[in-house]
Formats: C-alpha cells, sequence, structure tokens
C-alpha cells in the first residue's frame, strides 16, 4: 500500500492517486485533496482523504490556494458523509450518481433472479472462452500490454468518441502490478475482452471492478463471464468486497440541504435521456445483475455553481 492510500476510505479510490492528477498534501496534515485544473476551474475527486479531524483545516487550505488563483472548485463523487464539510464552506452539493458493491463472502450465481446471467456465462463458455490474469497465467510484459491497448482501441472505434476521462481508470503501465487484469481469449489465442481490477481500501476493502473493454464481435456474456471468474479467484484469495464502481446521473435518494433544483433536474434528465454522454440505465442494469448488497449515494459540489463550471465538468471528463 503506498502512503497515501493510507488516508483513502472510497470505493473509487484508487483513481484519486492516478498520476493524472495532482495531489495537495501541505506539510504538517495527515493526507491528501486529489484534483485536475481545466481552465478556471479545480476539480477534487473523491472529496477529502483524510482522517475525520483533518478534513476541515486540508479544505480550507485547498480552497485559499484555489481562491489566489481565481479558481472554482468543483467536487466530485463525495461521499454522503462529507456533504456538511463542503456545505458549510458555501458549496452547492447535490447527488451526482450512486456506487454499489456486493460481499463476496458466501456470494453465489446460484437462484432464479441470477438465470440470465448463468446463461450468458454459459453461451461465452460454449463460444470457447478461456478466462486467465495478467500476471498469472498471461505474462505480465510489453506485449501483453499491447494487445490490451488494441481491445480498448478496438472498444473507443466501435464507440465513436473519445474515452472518458477522470472519474474512470486506465490501464496504466506493465509495471504498475497493484492493477489486475483479466482475459477472455478464444480458442485461438484472441483476445476478446478484459476487465481491470484495482484495489479499494478503507471500511469495505477488496477491488474495483474499473475498465470494461471487448472487441465488436466478442461473443455474448464475453464481460459477464470475466466477472464470474475474477470473483471466483478473488473469494479464493479472502476478499471480502467487489466494488461495481459509479454510476453518474442515477438520483434516487434525498438531496442534500440547499441543493440547486436547477442541477437536480439536469442530472436526471441526463439519466434518463443522456446515453450519449454515458449510458447509465445499461451500466445500472450490469451492475445489478450481480446483486449487490451496498448502494451509496456520491455527491457533486459546486463552489461557485455557473453554467461555466458545468460546462467545465463536461470537458474535463471528456464527456463533451
Amino acid at each position: 500500500m503506498s502512503p497515501e492510500a493510507e488516508f483513502v476510505d472510497h470505493p473509487s479510490g484508487f483513481l484519486a492517486l492516478s498520476p493524472r492528477n495532482i495531489r495537495f498534501a501541505p506539510a504538517g496534515h495527515r493526507g491528501f485533496i486529489a484534483y485536475r485544473k481545466y481552465g478556471h476551474t479545480r476539480f477534487l475527486f473523491g472529496g477529502v482523504h483524510a482522517p475525520a479531524e483533518e478534513r476541515g483545516a486540508l479544505l480550507d487550505l485547498f480552497l485559499a490556494a484555489a481562491q489566489r488563483h481565481g479558481c472554482g472548485v468543483v467536487a466530485v463523487q463525495v461521499r454522503r458523509e462529507q456533504c456538511e464539510l463542503f456545505a458549510a464552506r458555501g458549496f452547492t452539493v447535490n447527488s451526482f450518481g450512486q456506487t454499489f458493491a456486493a460481499r463476496l463472502d458466501g456470494f453465489s450465481l446460484a437462484g432464479a433472479s441470477r438465470v440470465k446471467l448463468r446463461n450468458k456465462i454459459k453461451r461465452a463458455r460454449a463460444a470457447g472462452l478461456v478466462v486467465q490474469e495478467v500476471g498469472r497465467e498471461l505474462p505480465r510484459d510489453e506485449q501483453t500490454f499491447a494487445r490490451l491497448r488494441a481491445v480498448s482501441a478496438a472498444w473507443l472505434r466501435e464507440k465513436g468518441k473519445p474515452e472518458l476521462e477522470f472519474m474512470i481508470g486506465e490501464l496504466g503501465e506493465v509495471a504498475e502490478t497493484r492493477r489486475r487484469f483479466f482475459v477472455a481469449s478464444d480458442s485461438q489465442g484472441n483476445m476478446r475482452g478484459f476487465i481491470s481490477y484495482v484495489p479499494a481500501w478503507g471500511a469495505r476493502p477488496g477491488y474495483l471492478h474499473d475498465l470494461t473493454r471487448r472487441t465488436p464481435d466478442a461473443p455474448p456474456g464475453t464481460m459477464e463471464l470475466i466477472n464470474a471468474e475474477a470473483i471466483a479467484r478473488l473469494r479464493g484469495e479472502g476478499v471480502e468486497y467487489l466494488h461495481l464502481g459509479f454510476t453518474p446521473f442515477i438520483v434516487a435518494g434525498p438531496e442534500p440541504a440547499g441543493a440547486s433544483k436547477v442541477v437536480g433536474t439536469v442530472l436526471r434528465l441526463l439519466g434518463r435521456h443522456g446515453r450519449r454522454i454515458y449510458p447509465a440505465q445499461s451500466q445500472i442494469d450490469y451492475k445489478h445483475k450481480w446483486g449487490p448488497d451496498i448502494v451509496e449515494d456520491e455527491m457533486l459540489a459546486f463552489r461557485p455553481l455557473s453554467p461555466r463550471a458545468v460546462l467545465d465538468l463536461l470537458k474535463v471528463t471528456r464527456s463533451l
């Protein structure tokens, strides 16, 4: 575990450690804030990663630095427990989406509710797909990563848009061994899809189901087969939780006090009709297949709230 990970208690916290992010970690304080710059806005990821007693002072220092540079601040994927921390400092806080997790102890694919899932997995196996892990059955080397990149490139070409940024993971480098890849290959050894899994720390330790990529001609059930095989291995290792990741624009719970009605309306509309920006409903459907035990709201906070800040958020994430 890296020194920074000691302070991370967030299902998607590994993404805060991306080398693409800047870490604000002033001397004399325990913890950090991960952020990116875009225009005159600083985009803070996952809230304040610090012990509870340190969070207020760390956020105040970050806001003072942003103000000195004439920058607004947008915080994405803030856990509900930090809502008051941000609201007390003048942020407008809205529900942004939901994150899901499944306990692996006792996890099973049995039961009537999993019939469709089992059938998909069966179809993928019947098509000759075999799942292997990079660094175990497949070598963790540059050649394997070149093949992973080729699958990812084919997936993006089919989508016809740039890869989303900031709130999702990345392929990373060969030397980053904390990021695990499970790959489905056909009988000729051709990669048909993969899922990456990254560590999750804190109160619910385990792994985060991160990037999913498949070739346009991958057999039905490819991703379901990969995840089922990954779960079997993780359970065998004693992993406690599989975090299924964050889905934006799914706003179901009560809004925080002082939330913007306009932002709330826009986010709900994006959830129902914004497939071109993000396929929220299909993501939710996939996650529900695995019977998540835990569903949490995550928040979006603006200081100040402005049309420009909303536009910059869509741009920094490459949603536009």
